[in-house]
């Protein structure tokens, strides 16, 4: 059976640098579909169109302080430009994007840890990089 444990992935951008803390990372493309069904079809029938690249969407524990993984994050929040971004897996293989951050969230519980949630929106083609062997 294959699997991993996802313990060691790191996320990294170009202007925020290697977030810490990381708790949850989410990869998710999308592609839109053009319905073809004709009357003498018996199901719908689909084919491929446009390929988003979606986004990555990742929570980390919060870190305030000036070097902290907040201050990283609202720094690339706030150029509103794309840059790279790198999800690196335990077994060195690599996704590779461009993307801008377009959600930035704090969630502060009174009985639980304080959480950032980040949506990254990518643009472009990205690229996974499979294991070295």
């Amino acid at each position: 059976m294959a699997g991993q444990s996802g313990a060691s992935t790191t996320l990294s951008g170009a202007t925020a640098g290697t977030i810490g803390d990381v708790t949850n990372i989410t990869i998710t493309e999308t592609m839109e579909t053009i319905d073809v069904t004709s009357m003498d079809s018996d199901y719908r029938e689909f084919i491929a169109s446009w390929k988003d690249a979606g986004e990555i969407t990742f929570t980390c524990n919060y870190d305030g302080s000036a070097s902290g993984v907040a201050d990283a994050l609202h720094t690339a929040y706030a150029t509103a430009t794309a840059e790279a971004w790198t999800v690196t897996f335990p077994d060195s293989s690599t996704f590779a994007c461009s993307g801008l951050i377009t959600s930035l969230g704090t969630a502060i519980p009174f009985d639980d840890k304080v959480t950032q949630d980040v949506t990254i929106k990518l643009t472009g083609e990205p690229t996974f990089t499979d294991k070295a062997t």
